[in-house]
């Protein structure tokens, strides 16, 4: 009628953009004043007047308001002033918002959660738009399967809303109000809009994202979440999460990650799929799936006092409060853990039923070897080498990893276990990951077993104690004892009689299929016994996924007289300030007797770490100390693009102490062991994981002398802060490894990434949710005690083949 009458406003504009189902009810409210406003020309247009809703109360001057409860206030006088938006919008329950429309028919599934996975999110249609869908299939988010794991991140509370008037700077806040104003700078690529709530207004403002203008229009109610800034004195925030508040919402709003979608014709990533546009789309398959089978046993789901699996991701994507979204994500995540211990415990099963090597160990080896040890082995270590024992006697495969702190004594257990092998008639190896760790263990170990008749080879790139043929000969005559060596242990050419132990140091330097690539060199295709190391401890709630198809050994004593390391944070220690705290140490400590190390922050480039660009750096640094704040001392590099001779020339030299300080990049992270080096100076600390701080740390204090350990660099934000304080607050790696998880992340805990807080899983987290991670392996075992391969339980098998996929291969491998 208004716009036969040629009546233009912003109310009538914005009504005629959208179709009248979509009319919320503020602008409703104003339709209805425009209309009472106008109503001479509306009759002169033949409009009759009859029909048009009476003026709510509040006309008549009262203030309150609306009759919808939910939009303007109107003040005496007719027209709308700031529009006030209250909390009380009428909500509905979660059973009423996913009672399907009339006619809506169901998906075509099989009832199983994996069979949504062939189910296509262009099945929504005509429930959901073709932008959406398109936006949606942009975005990777191809099935509806993947649409319901894609859980919401948190929840907007409409009971815990501010008013505009109460926003402070800084803060982080969630509000509601209306689009009083839009602007568009389409050449800088920004839009702002104006939001009111009746007590104050605000601007937000989003960069590269034109299109939000085809998606909120004046007058739309709208609910905002995001930090509160501030410009020239006036509120604003930048790029908050935004939406239109739907008339019919539930009290929590769940707010999904949102994500930015390249176009394939221009490059650009001028497209959105929205948190509204997720939550649209999981509505609307949730409306169509009157039903979900459970795999999991009725027994463990009563014991467990869980929701079914269809109510828990109803509850999670259409909650009635909090206490419901969170136990049903909690259903989610377990069901998560449990298909992931499942599939570890399957293989473990399945390594058990396999033949292995029997060894027959006699003693007189590790005995020998014992009584011409310098110390006495800790409670720890004969702990650990009497668990690889049991392990070697027994037909099954051994699969252990021993986890101990820098200093713990690892290379003691490893010597041990490769004796009671050789013992028995076996061959042994030990893989490590760099030249100079795989040089510096086979100088111990074969000093140490020389003695006892054994023959030692090492195999690295260059520069062998005996010709690479004649190495390559003895393994495959099996004259070689133990071979010590880096990835070229790997190669084809070489060849092992009776490879009966498999050592894997530092192994998570390695990846999946180069560990695959050792175990393949066992006698007549059996799989030797393995044992691995790290010096990387790793929290419990981590290793038992990681490592779930594993024995774990831990070394938790140190040996004696060893003392921790003093370590200090500072800012800056500039190159020409003499006094400064790590050169003054430095100085301090040669003139002691001792040695020291210098640290050069790793260099990346394009990505990744750039080995060139680091030796530049530790050449340039080891320069300008020597030129100044350490002039008069010796000082020496090394990094990774040196030739190995030339690199293990100043090892030596450094390890004699014919070098006061030796400038490095990471190639002395692992192994390196000099017990006369007492102070270690990091550089640009900052560029460093913890763990790998940690075992920087770890080469000083390796002696009867105390370490100390300066770390610096400038507070990069809350990461590095988080990190640095955690160095000079314990010397304890496991500790520390707890702490690292809730830094950095878990890492995938399939296949051969091993960083990341999401580590393939879509709804758990191994932090928050410990005690449901603890509860699924409980269960997984009751379940597989009774059936060891999941014969019994097709469908929960099913899921697990389905939910790891290709990289169920990377679970059977070290």
């Amino acid at each position: 009628m208004l716009v036969r009458a040629g009546v233009r406003s912003t109310v009538v504009a914005s009504a005629a953009d959208r179709e009248t189902a979509q009319w919320s009810p503020p602008l409703l409210a104003e339709l209805v004043a425009e209309l009472h406003d106008r109503r001479g020309v509306v009759e002169g247009a033949g409009a009759d007047f009859t029909r048009i809703p009476a003026l709510p109360a509040q006309r008549a001057g009262d203030g309150v308001d609306d009759p919808f409860g939910r939009g303007t206030t109107v003040a005496r006088g007719g027209r709308p002033t700031m529009p006030a938006v209250s909390p009380n919008v009428q909500l509905r329950t979660s059973a009423d918002i996913l009672t399907p429309p009339a006619g809506t028919e169901p998906l075509i599934f099989d009832r199983t959660i994996d069979s949504l996975r062939g189910v296509p999110v262009s099945d929504l249609a005509p429930h959901v738009s073709p932008t959406v869908i398109s936006r949606l299939e942009g975005a990777g988010v191809s099935s509806v399967f993947d649409v319901l794991m894609r859980v919401p991140r948190a929840y907007v509370d409409r009971s815990m809303l501010t008013p505009l008037a109460n926003l402070s700077p800084g803060a982080e806040a969630t509000f509601t109000g209306i689009i009083v104003g839009r602007t568009i700078n389409r050449e800088k690529r920004y839009v702002r809009f104006t939001v009111a709530d009746g007590t104050a207004r605000i601007t937000c403002t989003y960069f590269n994202a034109t299109w939000m203008t085809h998606v909120l229009r004046d007058r739309d109610v709208v609910v905002v979440q995001g930090v509160v800034g501030e410009f020239n004195g006036r509120p604003q925030m930048s790029n908050p999460i935004i939406e239109r508040l739907e008339d019919a919402s539930s009290i929590l709003i769940p707010i999904y990650p949102q994500s930015t979608i390249r176009d394939l014709a221009t490059g650009k990533r001028d497209k959105e799929l929205t948190t509204g546009m997720l939550r649209a789309a999981a509505t609307a398959a949730l409306q169509r799936i009157p039903e979900i089978d459970d795999p999991v046993p009725a027994p463990l789901i009563a014991h467990r006092q869980v929701m079914s699996r269809l109510e828990a991701i109803r509850a999670v994507h259409v909650p009635d409060s909090a206490a419901h979204a969170a136990a049903g994500r909690a259903r989610m995540a377990y069901d998560e853990l449990l298909r992931l211990q499942l599939a570890l415990g399957v293989i473990r099963n399945a390594q058990a039923a396999a033949s292995g090597i029997t060894h027959q160990p006699s003693g007189t080896l590790v005995d020998a070897w014992m009584k011409a040890l310098p110390y006495t082995l800790t409670g720890a270590q004969r702990r650990a080498i009497d668990e690889i024992r049991t392990d070697l006697t027994t037909a099954s495969p051994m699969n252990r990893l021993l986890m101990g702190d820098v200093g713990a004594g690892k290379t003691a257990v490893t010597v041990a276990a490769a004796l009671m092998a050789i013992e028995g008639g076996y061959q042994a190896c030990l893989l490590a990951p760099t030249e100079i760790l795989a040089r510096q263990h086979f100088q111990e170990i074969s000093a140490a077993l020389g003695p006892l008749g054994l023959t030692v080879d090492l195999l690295v790139s260059k520069s062998l104690p005996r010709p690479r043929r004649a190495v390559l000969q003895a393994l495959e005559a099996g004259t070689s004892h133990l071979v010590i060596g880096t990835h070229s242990i790997l190669q084809d050419t070489v060849v092992f009689r009776r490879l009966g132990l498999a050592m894997i140091d530092e192994q998570h330097r390695f990846g999946v299929d180069q560990r695959a690539q050792l175990l393949a060199k066992g006698p007549g295709g059996v799989c030797p016994d393995v044992l691995q190391a790290t010096a990387t401890p790793i929290p419990r709630t981590s290793a038992i996924t990681t490592y779930g198809d594993m024995a774990v050994t831990v070394l938790d004593e140190k040996p004696a007289g060893r003392v921790d390391v003093a370590t200090d944070w500072i800012p800056d220690a500039p190159f020409d300030d003499p006094n400064a705290p790590p050169w003054r140490a430095i100085r301090e400590e040669v003139r002691n007797g001792h040695q020291a190390f210098v640290v050069c922050s790793r260099v990346d480039s394009a990505g990744k770490q750039s080995e060139t660009r680091s030796a530049a750096a530790a050449t340039e640094t080891a320069d300008l100390l020597n030129s100044g704040v350490l002039a008069g001392l010796t000082v020496a590099t090394v990094h990774g693009k040196q030739k190995p001779e030339e690199r293990q020339q100043i090892m030596d030299a450094f390890t004699r102490g014919s070098i006061d300080v030796l400038v490095a990049t990471t190639v002395i992270e692992v192994g390196v062991s000099v017990p006369n080096a007492t102070v270690i100076v990091v550089l640009d600390a900052n560029r460093f994981g913890l763990a790998q701080l940690h075992q920087i740390r770890g080469r000083v204090g390796r002696g009867r002398h105390p370490g100390r350990c300066w770390l610096v660099c400038e507070s990069s934000g809350a990461d590095t802060e988080a990190r640095m304080t955690a160095m000079t607050s314990t010397n304890d790696g496991f500790e520390l490894a707890e702490m690292d998880l809730q830094i950095r992340g878990a890492g995938a805990l399939t296949g051969t990434e091993q960083s990341g807080h999401d580590a393939r899983l879509r709804v758990a987290d191994l932090m928050r949710d410990a005690r449901i991670h603890l509860a699924a392996r409980d269960d997984a075992r009751r379940i597989l005690d009774r059936d060891p391969q999941l014969t019994r339980h097709l469908t929960l098998k099913r899921e697990v083949d389905l939910a790891l996929g290709d990289d169920a291969q990377y679970l059977t491998r070290g």
